[in-house]
């Protein structure tokens, strides 16, 4: 199985939204670049030449979440149905798995901040402990 990827640009609801994704070895990784007005072509080859390579390495180190079979269903009956279910279905499929992708990344970004702010927290409190023993010290010595 090869390696697939692609760039997708689209408007979430306020911004214009820029979703990279590689899916390889039956796992999707995805990362998300904000731009905010809609982005012209220049401004789309502006971003792919000086920062796509940001967004790939954010792809690339992002948790891969796994592609799932879809459960087999009894289609329905009337055929244009079936057909508008299946174009939105191959619509949503890859943006749904992308955000998932990015869901699993701001998870584990998460809890490395929460990590980094744990020890922030007990190097500032070890640092206050140490002032307050060193002014106990001083003032039983008389200083």
């Amino acid at each position: 199985m090869g390696t697939e990827s692609g760039f997708t640009v689209f408007f979430d609801g306020r911004f214009w939204v820029g979703v990279f994704e590689i899916v390889e070895e039956g796992e999707v990784r995805a990362a998300k670049v904000v731009f905010g007005a809609e982005p012209n072509a220049a401004e789309l080859w502006d971003f792919a030449r000086t920062e796509a390579h940001r967004l790939i390495d954010d792809a690339y180190r992002a948790p891969g979440v796994p592609l799932r079979a879809r459960p087999a269903t009894r289609p329905p009956r009337n055929p244009k149905r079936l057909a508008r279910e299946a174009a939105n279905q191959q619509k949503d499929t890859y943006r749904t798995r992308s955000q998932e992708a990015l869901a699993a990344t701001r998870v584990e970004n998460a809890k490395g901040k929460a990590v980094s702010r744990r020890k922030r927290r007990a190097q500032e409190a070890e640092r206050r402990r140490s002032i307050r023993v060193a002014k106990q010290k001083a003032k039983r010595r008389g200083r």
